[in-house]
């Protein structure tokens, strides 16, 4: 209980496993036969080609990790003789101690900490061969067993007195009192640990070892903490015959002795002997005082103790306050509502202290206070920020169940989770962690209170409760989980029959494995078909066809057809006959004229499994088919040739004539209409995917984003108007970037007064978008091209307003685009109009004098027939820019017209240009 003293000191010696490393002895050399295995650092492992084996000593085989066996082979020598097999090594028990104590060395180094599971494994493999543990192995697993104590908040007492087992109980072993003194602090940190006064003064006595007072306290404080006030005394008159002083850990020990008692008036005369012999309190007393005071449920007093400590200096740590909230907890005095719980850390915060709360509610969980712990943990403020909200508290519900807790208050837990909105999933959390534990009770009443709270229940929550009946050989049980299945309103669908129901029940009668399943409230025609693929995939031939036979229940040949192909080669015959049996009793059963071609199918199928179809096979298989009446229609020998190789298309081309038969229609498996992607589907058909979506509550925005597109592309604007009026009815907002999707398909199929329309709406209701610069620029060309040309200045003047101080665009992206406005500008030969919008453009930095860009401006002169106006802007841009674009434009229409100074200047430009 007193928390800050015993932290504290752990540390101080946990440090010591780190600071002082274990000195190993070397490791034991190999023989010269077996040089070709090197030490690896395992578990007792040597690397062989590069992974980790285990040697067996009595056998010639290498057993891998993961259960795979290697047989070990004679080597040929170098002179091509047989070299005889190395001699036999027995691992070195030595090297498992070594390897265990490195691999907790290097998980301390890399990680930090070390966790429950990765002592035990240490330790488990210790066990086995005990007595190769040294005096120094001992001290060094202790010593990381004080390390796991620190953050381990699952009960490990019993881990702790196995490795006080070990150290104890050698033949050989010599322990200190740094052994002793490491074993205390663990019980002291870990109070679930079983200790008593006798065992420790046994162990004393055994080796030797002469106690310090140090020793005495840790001993007396564990003591006080388990409550032993008989043996505490005990221990208090051994110290006075060795005449150890008693300070002030003692009295606090002797406190919390009493008060575990709730003997107040032993409390007081430990008080009082401290006033007597002029101890004053320090924070040892302090924090047992308030532990008791804790234990007693007198918040009033504790207030009091609390504030006396700091008063005088002396103020309770964060972990001795934990330790009191500990002790309120654990002696049921968490009050109404919890109300001594919220004083409590009230009183934390105005101490100025912090408590790890989460650290505190799993250990709480795994003392059996899951309320209280609950209580806890829905204060942290980090529990209702995290987005994640399937994770959200999932931590301490995989406690709950691991702790075993009663399956209602796990229900109740996970209800509490779900009203206050932390994990809505927290039901569906606990059946995880419940699967996962094999606890098959708690996850039916999982299952049972998801049903009542409206969760959808999924098939595959059931297989892991299917699959441990069948692996148990429970077909009883297996088949209640069946009736509890109908029960919860979940019918098994063909896949769980098949897979993890029918595999768990006898098969020898299949008739009567039929009557079982129906007895559990199963059709029959839901249980035949897979019964008789279970009995095709288990090579049970003879029952199959004899169930075929005599059972009146439909059977459905599209299900079946997969697992008769990948059978055929184990039971060519049988097979076919099977197909033949199904075939002609689905041609009595048929209502439709139009006859499946099953054999064409079943011909495909089996080309397309792994073993698939050899040329031998052919015309052995036709004639079986003939034999037993399976005919193959056009369309199905057409996609077998097709999808064979040569030799095996020569083959099935001669025996054709066999099976043929034009009659049949289209194998029924080829015929499914598989739904396509969104993006291939027409308009008509997102129209109805769009709905059926809408009805099933799923998300829509992807499909209505391309359904948008299209109907724009087409310039159905009333249909574009009616879907996104729709969607703002549901709830869904037109993003702007899907407004400037349905902007650009307007644009690409020329629908002008649409387009502006939506660039007018996209800048009215999102004006904090910026418009990608080649669609503002594409529609600029679009209005040129349809003669208001003033729009598109406007249009152009505002977005380079806009976007003058934010992100620069590169000219080369938009080239083109800027090239295809000039152009249209320059086709309607106004060359005033055209050097504005280049103008424009170059100022905005959408585009570079060039001889693209400047090109417009001579042809909306030669376009315009003002061929010496274009002359002479050419050799102006030719003076400014040193560049002549379009010169062979220029000297065609020179050429085809006439021959006056002002061509022969034009002539002297070109000329000096090309020069340079």
């Amino acid at each position: 209980m007193a928390g800050g003293w015993r932290v504290a000191r752990l540390a101080v010696l946990a440090g010591r496993c780190c600071a002082t490393p274990t000195t190993l002895p070397p490791r034991p050399r190999l023989s010269r036969d077996n040089a070709h295995l090197a030490a690896a650092p395992g578990r007792g492992h040597f690397r062989l080609g590069g992974g980790f084996v285990a040697l067996q000593s009595l056998s010639g085989t290498l057993r891998a990790r993961g259960g795979i066996e290697f047989t070990a082979s004679c080597h040929s020598g170098v002179n091509g003789g047989a070299r005889s097999p190395s001699p036999k090594v027995t691992p070195d028990p030595r090297v498992a101690v070594e390897s265990g104590l490195t691999e907790l060395r290097m998980k301390q180094e890399r990680l930090g900490h070390l966790n429950l599971s990765d002592v035990h494994q240490v330790v488990a493999s210790m066990e086995r061969c005990s007595e190769q543990l040294t005096d120094a192995d001992c001290l060094s697993l202790l010593q990381y067993c004080c390390r796991m104590a620190e953050e381990e908040y699952r009960p490990c007492g019993s881990l702790v007195q196995r490795v006080w087992a070990l150290t104890t109980h050698r033949k050989s072993g010599q322990l200190t009192l740094e052994h002793l003194e490491l074993y205390l602090h663990l019980c002291l940190a870990v109070e679930s640990t079983s200790m008593s006064k006798k065992d420790i003064f046994d162990v004393m006595e055994e080796h030797q070892l002469e106690p310090s007072a140090g020793v005495f306290e840790d001993l007396m404080m564990a003591l006080g903490q388990r409550g032993h006030l008989t043996e505490a005394l005990q221990v208090l008159a051994a110290m006075k015959e060795r005449d150890v002083p008693v300070r002030e850990a003692t009295f606090a020990a002797l406190i919390l002795a009493y008060g575990a008692d709730r003997d107040w008036e032993g409390v007081q005369g430990v008080l009082d002997a401290m006033k007597s012999v002029q101890v004053a309190l320090s924070e040892v007393t302090f924090g047992a005082l308030a532990s008791v005071f804790a234990m007693l449920g007198q918040m009033v007093r504790l207030k009091q103790v609390v504030s006396q400590a700091s008063e005088e200096g002396k103020p309770l740590s964060s972990g001795q306050l934990e330790a009191v909230l500990m002790a309120l907890i654990h002696a049921n005095n968490a009050g109404d509502q919890f109300k001594n719980i919220d004083l409590m850390l009230r009183l934390v915060e105005e101490c100025g202290m912090k408590v790890d709360v989460s650290r505190m509610a799993l250990r709480l969980i795994h003392r059996g206070h899951v309320r209280e712990a609950v209580h806890l943990f829905l204060s942290l403020p980090a529990l209702r920020t995290n987005n994640h909200l399937y994770s959200n508290a999932s931590v301490y519900l995989r406690e709950i169940v691991h702790a075993r807790m009663d399956p209602a208050l796990i229900v109740e837990v996970c209800q509490r989770l779900r009203e206050e909105d932390i994990n809505r999933y927290a039901l569906q959390v606990a059946l995880e962690y419940a699967l996962k534990g094999r606890w098959e009770e708690l996850a039916w009443v999982l299952l049972r209170a998801m049903k009542e709270a409206g969760e959808p229940l999924r098939e595959h929550y059931f297989w892991p409760l299917l699959h441990l009946k069948t692996i148990n050989l429970e077909p009883a049980k297996l088949l209640g989980c069946v009736e509890a299945m109908l029960e919860l309103g979940e019918t098994p669908c063909f896949e769980t029959l098949r897979d993890h129901i029918i595999p768990g029940l006898s098969l020898s009668q299949p008739r009567l494995t039929l009557q079982m399943l129906q007895n559990t409230g199963l059709s029959a025609t839901a249980a035949a078909t897979p019964l008789l693929v279970v009995l095709v995939k288990n090579n049970m031939m003879e029952h199959a066809l004899k169930f075929a036979k005599e059972t009146n229940a439909p059977l459905n040949l599209r299900d079946i057809i997969g697992t008769l192909a990948p059978a055929w080669h184990s039971n060519t015959k049988s097979i076919v006959t099977l197909l033949a049996l199904l075939i002609h009793r689905q041609q009595k059963e048929a209502v439709s004229v139009n006859e499946a071609d099953w054999g064409g199918q079943f011909l495909l199928s089996l080309a397309a499994t792994r073993s698939g179809l050899a040329v031998h096979h052919i015309r052995p298989l036709f004639q079986e088919m003939k034999k037993q009446r399976i005919g193959v229609s056009e369309r199905s020998a057409d996609l077998l040739v097709n999808r064979l190789n040569l030799p095996l298309q020569e083959a099935v081309r001669a025996s054709l004539p066999l099976v043929l038969r034009a009659e049949l229609g289209c194998p029924p498996l080829e015929m499914n209409n598989h739904i396509p992607h969104p993006r291939n589907m027409s308009a008509v058909q997102l129209e109805g995917h769009l709905e059926e979506l809408r009805a099933k509550g799923l998300n829509t925005r992807g499909s209505l984003r391309r359904l948008l597109l299209q109907r724009a592309a087409k310039n159905d604007t009333a249909g574009v108007m009616e879907l996104m009026k729709s969607a703002s009815e549901e709830g869904q907002e037109m993003s702007p970037g899907m407004l400037s999707g349905v902007l650009g398909a307007y644009m690409s199929q020329g629908h002008t007064q649409a387009a502006v329309d939506m660039f007018g709406r996209l800048r009215t209701e999102h004006p904090a978008f910026t418009l990608d610069s080649y669609k503002v620029v594409d529609l600029c060309t679009l209005l040129t091209q349809n003669g208001r040309v003033a729009e598109a200045m406007d249009i152009l003047e505002n977005y380079i307003m806009e976007c003058s101080g934010g992100k620069k665009i590169d000219p080369k992206n938009i080239r083109r685009n800027c090239q295809n406005l000039l152009l249209a500008s320059a086709s309607r030969g106004d060359p005033k109009e055209t050097e504005k919008l280049l103008e424009l453009l170059v100022l905005g930095g959408l585009a570079v004098p060039n001889n693209l860009s400047l090109g417009a401006l001579v042809k909306s002169r030669l376009l315009g027939g003002d061929l010496k106006g274009a002359v002479e802007e050419s050799r102006r841009i030719y003076e400014r820019y040193k560049c002549l674009p379009m010169r062979l434009e220029l000297l065609i229409h020179l050429i085809n017209n006439y021959h006056n100074a002002a061509s022969e200047s034009c002539w002297t430009i070109c000329w000096d240009s090309s020069l340079k």
